[in-house]
């Protein structure tokens, strides 16, 4: 099969799933990701939020979750690009807020949650997400939209 547009051999995700490194046999990590468009108001709320969710997923057999905030001083999408890169198009190049879909006045979150490998990603999530501990709370109000939040999950590719 071919990825579409590049004219090259693409083995497909559950290819590469079965071709994910191994480390002395065992299975590798597993990432759960998410851009979180928010409002710099609703930060310190967006912090408790984490830090109380985050133990639960801990709880559940988490690694490690991180929370990082697109620094607004480190650059558009262009000053990551190689100038060649820059020239060759016309529309020039996405952002984290482009991405994540953020409108005027908001800024981005990027956070992971890391699992031993994708069999307990699997078990924890379902644990985590039928714990009652995690459903949004009233009197948090409204911290950041989900229907905005985009997310995915990962498995390792390299490590360096």
């Amino acid at each position: 099969a071919q990825r579409p547009g590049s004219g090259k051999a693409w083995a497909g995700p559950l290819r590469l799933a079965r071709l994910a490194p191994r480390r002395h046999g065992c299975a590798m990590p597993y990432y759960d990701a998410y851009l979180i468009p928010i409002s710099p108001a609703k930060l310190d709320a967006y912090r408790d939020f984490s830090r109380r969710i985050g133990a639960v997923y801990l709880e559940y057999g988490a690694v490690r979750i991180v929370d990082v905030l697109l620094d607004d001083q480190g650059g558009d999408g262009a000053s990551f690009h190689a100038e060649e890169a820059r020239a060759a198009l016309d529309e020039g190049l996405r952002d984290f807020p482009a991405a994540a879909g953020a409108v005027e006045g908001e800024t981005v979150i990027l956070s992971w949650t890391e699992w031993p490998d994708k069999q307990a990603r699997d078990e924890g999530l379902a644990k985590v997400l039928a714990d009652p501990r995690v459903q949004p709370d009233p009197e948090d109000g409204v911290i950041f939209e989900g229907r905005r939040l985009v997310s995915g999950a990962f498995i390792p590719l390299a490590s360096l």
